[in-house]
């Protein structure tokens, strides 16, 4: 009687006092990611998606503004010139998103919009610069003066999509 006793306790202890369980992180590569077909598309991906794999809420609100102000990110490497997107940052949250294809960018109107969306288009502190010190004199008027702005390789790239 006292073996079948002191079985049943072990049995029963067993079941009530179980070990905590340890949390462990699965990190899968790139590879496996987009063989799965898990890899988000950054120019479409909602809000909720971005978080169900991982990336913050913040990180994807400056995503999803990015992609109202621009149009779209033209390849991931675009995801740097976001707010508090280092190359660190850059390294974690590309394995998440399909590069992207055929992003047209929208029209901006050079006089209106504010440093970020001019940063958001490519352009470094120094030729914002420029630009600001030109517009205090007066708007840019016409491509002839924004490619006085910009060395060629920028104004190329913007020259279709700035309006006046």
């Amino acid at each position: 009687m006292k073996k079948l006793l002191l079985s049943l306790f072990l049995i029963l202890s067993t079941f009530t006092f179980t070990m905590p369980k340890t949390e462990f992180k699965v990190i899968e590569s790139k590879n496996t990611l987009d063989s799965k077909n898990l890899l988000l598309d950054i120019n479409s991906c909602s809000l909720e998606e971005m978080q169900r794999v991982g990336i913050s809420k913040s990180y994807g609100d400056r995503i999803i503004k990015y992609r109202e102000i621009t149009g779209g990110f033209q390849n991931l490497s675009d995801l740097k010139k976001l707010s508090g997107i280092g190359e660190k940052t850059y390294e974690k949250l590309k394995v998440y998103f399909l590069e992207p294809q055929g992003v047209e960018l929208k029209e901006f109107n050079i006089n209106e919009v504010d440093d970020k969306v001019l940063a958001y288009y490519g352009l470094n502190k120094k030729e914002i610069k420029k630009i600001r010190l030109h517009q205090k004199k007066s708007p840019i008027r016409n491509s002839y003066e924004l490619k006085e702005l910009l060395p060629s390789k920028k104004y190329d790239k913007l020259k279709d999509i700035v309006r006046y």
